[in-house]
């Protein structure tokens, strides 16, 4: 089978126009929203506390061990979303107490213990699932950046922070 040079420029054509069109698509959400993790300048995975976890900004871990966790990104717009999965007592099976969560960004010193911004709470399942989507003001400049995930409210303890298990 031959192919003349028409044929084989319409199809590297047609490939390009596909290509642009499958691109555009991809990323042509720019104007009117950002995806979690889409866009994100920030990325962090977030994990459940333990009784062992130290004061973070001043924060200290709440009362119980808590299982489960997420992940949140940032975008320069400033477009925060988190998605929390299975934040849990592991020895009640369920959040327990805890109804609503809010999240702070807290940036490098440690010895800084005001958040670059909190947001508004949000209903935490009793599955222990929270889907968190906010417009923050976004600092100018964090340097180890650490989310902290509040029970209730409360911005004096953390349940979740920013982290992995291994």
């Amino acid at each position: 089978m031959r192919f003349t040079k028409k044929a084989v420029l319409a199809a590297v054509l047609v490939a390009a126009v596909v290509f642009v069109a499958a691109a555009t698509a991809d990323h042509g959400d720019r104007g009117r929203g950002e995806h979690h993790g889409r866009h994100a300048f920030l990325h962090q995975h977030l994990v459940g506390s333990i009784l062992s976890d130290p004061p973070i900004h001043g924060v200290v871990r709440g009362g119980l061990p808590w299982q489960g966790g997420g992940d949140a990104s940032l975008s320069r717009k400033g477009r925060f979303e988190a998605r929390i999965r299975g934040l849990i007592i592991p020895s009640m099976g369920n959040p327990g107490p805890v109804t609503t969560i809010t999240i702070s960004l807290y940036c490098a010193p440690d010895s800084s213990t005001t958040a670059a911004f909190t947001t508004d709470p949000v209903p935490l399942s009793p599955h222990g699932n929270a889907f968190v989507r906010q417009h923050v003001t976004v600092p100018a400049r964090c340097l180890a950046p650490v989310l902290l995930v509040h029970p209730n409210g409360g911005a004096a303890a953390y349940i979740a922070a920013t982290g992995f298990t291994g």
